[in-house]
């Protein structure tokens, strides 16, 4: 027989590594006899942690915060900055009304602050009652350029403020709804027709209140009332009614800012939900539809004769217009830049001498 040249195991060295596991896995008697008088023991498991996975106190914030890239667009600072551009704008609208003067501008007079406010109101609603007008070279060339600098502003205050209360909106109804008529709770959104349904409901809502206060202030009847507020909250604004009372600008200069905004979004969210629908019928045939050949060979990115699951996921997308080629090279520069080693994979390591 040949010696047998290996070597004794030292039992040492099995028992070492044993207890050191042991002691990174499981709690100390004294912390176990202690903690089991107020908890009730917990079934033991298999799972622990291993020695090799890395601290989590060594993460960046900008790594192990989700909230560190929190998008802009919902910050408050939209509506504080749309507060501030309408702010301004009201601002050199009442200064360049009060300079002119009555020569400046023609037409019914209560209060010049009221006045002008009602001007640059109706002016960035782009409604056009006629009831004041400019008068004056300087004034015209003036009002062309505010209405212009308005536009910008109305889609500021479109676009950002108001889409952002919306939202807000939304997610609180969201978060205290579970399911039922509100919410779909398997999308985690709310229901289309529950969304137009409100939509619907604010123009009521705006129209509403506009003809029962032009009832009270301007003691016009119900029919002019109706027509006065559809025709000013639809920005259309023929000039054969307007508000001529000083309390019926004042509030004109609120509800007019307000209910314009809101039901053009509301108008826009109809819009929208309606494309929303056939672009969900079209993503519904797409996915429902036979894969064929074609389908194969321009899934297949590679050129290896058939296509994995990514690739897949990719060409489907792409049929459904959810991403295009030129989005694809975005993502993949991006990838690039964070496989720094040229591996083909993002890994913790490079991750952190990433962010360094």
């Amino acid at each position: 027989m040949e010696p047998n040249n290996t070597s004794p195991i030292d039992p040492s060295s099995l028992t070492q590594p044993l207890l050191l596991h042991t002691q990174l896995s499981l709690p100390s008697s004294s912390s176990t006899s202690t903690s089991s008088h107020h908890h009730p023991k917990r079934p033991k498991s298999n799972l622990h942690r291993a020695n090799t996975a890395p601290a989590i106190s060594v993460l960046p914030t900008s790594l192990s915060s989700p909230t560190s890239s929190r998008s802009p667009l919902l910050s408050s600072s939209i509506l504080r900055h749309a507060f501030l551009f309408l702010l301004a704008y009201l601002s050199v609208g009442v200064t360049v009304y009060c300079l002119a003067g009555p020569t400046g501008f023609i037409g019914n007079q209560t209060n010049v602050v009221i006045d002008a406010v009602y001007f640059c109101i109706v002016t960035l609603c782009t409604i056009g009652y006629g009831d004041i007008a400019p008068a004056t070279a300087l004034t015209k060339a003036f009002s062309c350029l505010f209405v212009l600098v308005g536009f910008g502003l109305i889609d500021v205050l479109l676009s950002g403020a108001v889409s952002y209360m919306l939202d807000a909106q939304e997610a609180a109804i969201l978060a205290g709804a579970r399911g039922g008529v509100l919410v779909d709770a398997e999308k985690g959104r709310m229901r289309i027709r529950m969304k137009v349904a409100l939509a619907v409901l604010v123009v009521i809502l705006c129209i509403g209140v506009g003809t029962i206060a032009m009832i009270f202030i301007e003691n016009l009847n119900w029919m002019d009332s109706l027509y006065l507020s559809v025709m000013s909250v639809t920005t259309v604004g023929y000039g054969d009614r307007a508000f001529k009372t000083l309390a019926g600008r004042a509030f004109a200069s609120v509800w007019l800012l307000v209910s314009t905004l809101a039901v053009a979004r509301a108008f826009l969210f109809l819009a929208e939900a309606r494309i929303d629908r056939r672009h969900r019928r079209i993503a519904k045939w797409i996915l429902n539809r036979d894969l064929t050949v074609e389908d194969l060979l321009a899934a297949d990115i590679n050129r290896s004769g058939f296509i994995s699951k990514s690739e897949f996921v990719i060409y489907k997308l792409k049929e459904m217009g959810k991403i295009g080629e030129k989005d694809i090279l975005l993502i993949i520069n991006q990838f690039d830049k964070l496989d720094i080693n040229n591996t083909g994979k993002i890994t913790l390591p490079g991750l952190l001498n990433t962010d360094r």
